[in-house]
């Protein structure tokens, strides 16, 4: 692909995917039986598989991993909609039966390879079977129904890609992305990942400016000198309430954590 057309293409995905993610992302709740995550497909707008992960990745998240049946049911069920889509499941070319059509088949995200979904495919070509015209076949994508084919570099065959976020920064058991989504962690730059876990302190504390745990006189100097900016490369976060510029409302923050945080 040329690189203006890359360009085009992944700021198309970026536009799309930024609507589509904050109205249609959904989550396979625990409580449902799920693993918490979240899940949304988006167009794929002419990116071949490996251009497609750095989307994800900008998206604070990853080509999703389909590991169990009943991920496969919930995702055939919610999310992927009669659409087939990118995955992220990758050939490894340096395992040792790696020219087996099944071999050296990985996760990105080095889950375990644990269980398979082949589609069935054709009379005595099964899935997985390096069956292209366009070359190897060493990249994951679905079926309409959730079944896998391997594809070719340039997935020609399939228009959307599934992405799925898992990360928990602040370690408090909830998915980032829902609590990103609900309002309850900030996120201003729209990279999927909460401006705390950015900033490197702590998601509960966020006047915690020089991440030790406590806010006291280092902080507040730093909200002082830093004051009437945004803080710049070196204390981006002393802006607490990310309203572009370090004022009354950030030093009222300091001033009301005083003290070890919680």
């Amino acid at each position: 692909m040329h690189r203006n057309q890359f360009l085009a293409a992944v700021a198309g995905v970026g536009v799309v995917a930024a609507g589509a993610a904050a109205q249609d992302a959904v989550q396979w709740r625990v409580e449902d039986g799920g693993n918490g995550h979240w899940y949304v497909r988006i167009p794929r707008n002419g990116l071949n598989w490996v251009d497609c992960q750095p989307i994800a990745d900008n998206m604070g998240g990853y080509l999703a991993t389909m590991t169990s049946s009943a991920e496969t049911n919930f995702l055939v069920g919610n999310v992927l909609n009669g659409e087939p889509a990118v995955i992220g499941g990758i050939q490894n070319t340096t395992a040792p039966n790696f020219t087996e059509p099944g071999g050296g088949w990985e996760w990105i995200t080095g889950e375990a390879w644990a269980y398979e979904n082949w589609h069935p495919c054709c009379g005595d070509r099964p899935e997985p079977n390096n069956w292209s015209i366009y070359g190897a076949e060493n990249w994951l994508t679905t079926y309409a129904d959730g079944t896998w084919n391997d594809g070719p570099y340039n997935v020609w065959w399939t228009t959307t890609m599934l992405i799925e976020w898992s990360a928990d920064c602040n370690s408090d058991g909830i998915v980032d992305y829902g609590q990103i989504l609900d309002g309850s962690l900030e996120d201003t730059n729209a990279n999927g990942v909460p401006d705390c876990c950015d900033a490197g302190v702590a998601c509960s504390c966020p006047a915690d400016i020089d991440g030790n745990n406590l806010v006291n006189g280092i902080d507040l100097a730093i909200i002082l000198d830093k004051w009437g900016t945004n803080g710049g490369k070196d204390y981006p976060n002393a802006d607490i309430d990310r309203d572009g510029t370090i004022n009354g409302a950030d030093l009222a923050q300091v001033l009301g954590s005083w003290g070890p945080c919680q």
